[in-house]
């Protein structure tokens, strides 16, 4: 029985009455089951709590097995190990230490039935075994080619990049850092990454040539070059302009030569990196090798390439991508190419519009804007995605540094302004934006949005979001059009017309011990679905999947509604789309102005 925590005995127990019946099976299953011992279990960095080594007739011979139950078992899946094997690399799906990669194959199994579970652990093992003593299992590595390279590479300094993984080949740039390489397709790139990242320049920083060669298709173990030489043989081979490529590298006389290989496989693009050094110096031989019998910057090319890629050892290396493409999408979403190219103002960065920015930037939205004159304070940070780290900055800043931290890729600007500052003083800016979102929660601050919006001939759309009391209800009106206005939705005094929820006692906010210090005792929880529902909107906006005027409302928990002392409103259960349980989101029109203005008189 594996060691267990005092107030874990059940899972001590389960184990042990699912080993029972594993080994029961075993004995009378043909294999000639023999159990492993402790340190069998414990080699390497195993953490197993029993095995079985078998012996199982294959196509070629007769092959030994380990069956390796983990200590969470049977709520955790067995391994199988394969004993006699060829070695590492020589077939795919076989780790280091024997362990095979199955977990595609069988992706739960049965607490209920171990013996069930271990029976087609071993069935998808046999199958495997046997595709690759059959061979033809080249497409495998091709396909999954990143993994198979991080297995071969060497230990160093890590990789990633911001370089588009597509064809042609290039010269590209390369900063080295202490923890880090960081390849970009330019000098720009590198900085704002960086700066980004890093909350300013690195000290003392510079960048140095690095090169992008697009290889027709992913190597298979044997193919990865070991030496400068069978480097340079491999990619002039794949792709002509490699060579000058090379010899330009090597010109340069760099302590090190980066170089970024890309090709594409069954499952999109891939990336793998190769570092080579100036060649070294040896006890005695000359004291710069690399330009032995020359003058520095006067020896030939043709002598610098083949010194650079020479027999000397190069170092392989995974690259980890953090361009736009991978991180939202891994490649695969057909839309964030559009999205990042997209530019986005937010004003009023509270609870509401911090969320949403977040959310579009996490979608794929390269340039945000951020407005809001406020100050974050402790009584914030209870539903705002900015923590106790930046209370006392303005909300736009604090935001503008997450999202520069977390995606530093992105463009983030904070303009600490309110509404009628940033029409006056970044008019230019607004412009720009391919659609304003605006979550202040104030109807002054929203009339006069909407009056500029209809000024400028309403050239882009811009979504209004706002929550009912307790933020039970939401709403997004997106407008985008001369039809319609914000203001026909609402009445004289800055109401809306259409609400979903109504409060006879009236009583649903509530005061701090301070002067003016009114608020709504609610959480993110709740708002999270008016955001969601938001933030949506503004995607289909940015995408053309959302155009004219609509109105999007979100109806929440009606239990919690009535605990509040609240109800749904008589136009809201009229509704075409009204359920009483609530929890359900609606598209509606919005109204055009004529129709608003004929509301309007009949209500006079």
């Amino acid at each position: 029985m594996p060691d267990v925590a005092a107030g874990d005995r059940s899972a001590a127990w389960a184990f042990e009455d699912a080993r029972a019946a594993v080994a029961a099976w075993l004995a009378e299953s043909g294999f000639g089951a023999r159990s492993l011992a402790a340190e069998e279990l414990a080699a390497g960095s195993r953490t197993f709590g029993a095995g079985w080594l078998l012996t199982v007739e294959f196509a070629d011979r007769i092959r030994r097995l380990e069956l390796l139950l983990p200590v969470g078992f049977p709520w955790l899946l067995p391994r199988v190990a394969l004993v006699d094997r060829p070695p590492f690399l020589t077939w795919p799906h076989v780790e280091r230490d024997g362990l095979l990669c199955l977990a595609s194959n069988i992706a739960e199994g049965d607490p209920n039935d171990p013996v069930g579970t271990v029976k087609a652990m071993l069935g998808a093992a046999a199958d495997l075994v046997e595709m690759l003593v059959a061979g033809g299992y080249e497409s495998e590595f091709r396909d999954e080619f990143a993994t198979y390279w991080e297995y071969a590479a060497d230990p160093g300094t890590s990789m990633i990049s911001l370089l588009r993984c597509e064809r042609p080949t290039r010269e590209v740039r390369v900063w080295r850092g202490k923890n880090y390489y960081l390849l970009a397709e330019n000098e720009a790139d590198l900085l704002h990454w960086l700066e980004n990242r890093n909350g300013s320049r690195p000290q003392g920083f510079s960048s140095e040539p690095a090169g992008f060669v697009w290889l027709n298709q992913a190597l298979i173990p044997a193919e990865y070059p070991a030496t400068g030489y069978a480097f340079r043989a491999l990619v002039t081979r794949e792709d002509a302009q490699s060579g000058p490529l090379l010899n330009r590298l090597a010109r340069g006389e760099l302590p090190k030569i980066v170089t970024a290989l890309g090709m594409q496989t069954a499952n999109g693009p891939a990336i793998a990196g190769v570092v080579i050094e100036e060649p070294a110096t040896r006890k005695h031989g000359a004291r710069d090798p690399l330009t032995k019998g020359f003058r520095r910057g006067t020896v030939p090319e043709g002598v610098l390439t083949a010194r650079y890629f020479g027999s000397g050892k190069l170092a392989r290396r995974p690259v980890h991508r953090v361009d736009a493409a991978w991180i939202h999408g891994r490649g695969q979403d057909s839309r964030s190419q559009r999205l990042s190219t997209m530019r986005v103002a937010v004003i009023g960065c509270g609870s509401i519009g911090a969320v949403v920015a977040l959310a579009l930037a996490q979608a794929g939205v390269g340039h945000l804007n951020l407005i809001d004159p406020d100050v974050l304070k402790w009584a914030n940070i209870g539903r705002h995605p900015l923590g106790a780290t930046c209370v006392g900055m303005f909300k736009a800043e604090g935001l503008a540094r997450k999202l520069h931290s977390e995606l530093p890729h992105i463009v983030a600007k904070r303009f600490n302004v309110d509404v009628d500052t940033a029409i006056r003083s970044h008019t230019d800016m607004l412009r720009s934006c391919d659609l304003i979102i605006s979550a202040t929660g104030s109807w002054v601050a929203d009339g006069r949005l909407d009056a500029w919006h209809a000024d400028e001939g309403r050239l882009m759309p811009i979504l209004y979001g706002w929550t009912e009391p307790h933020a039970i209800a939401g709403h997004a009106v997106l407008i985008e059009n001369d039809v319609a206005a914000l203001t026909a939705g609402f009445d004289r005094t800055g109401l809306p017309i259409f609400r979903l929820t109504e409060w006879p006692n009236g009583d649903f906010t509530r005061q701090e011990p301070a002067c003016g210090a009114v608020y709504q005792p609610y959480g993110p929880v709740e708002l999270g679905f008016v955001n969601s529902l938001i933030s949506e909107v503004a995607i289909d906006a940015l995408l053309g999947d959302a155009c004219g005027a609509t109105h999007n409302v979100w109806a929440g928990c009606a239990k919690r509604l009535r605990e509040l002392g609240g109800r749904w409103t008589e136009a809201w259960c009229a509704d075409d789309g009204f359920r009483e349980e609530g929890r359900i989101s609606v598209t509606r029109p919005w109204p055009t102005s004529k129709a608003a203005q004929s509301v309007g008189e009949q209500a006079a």
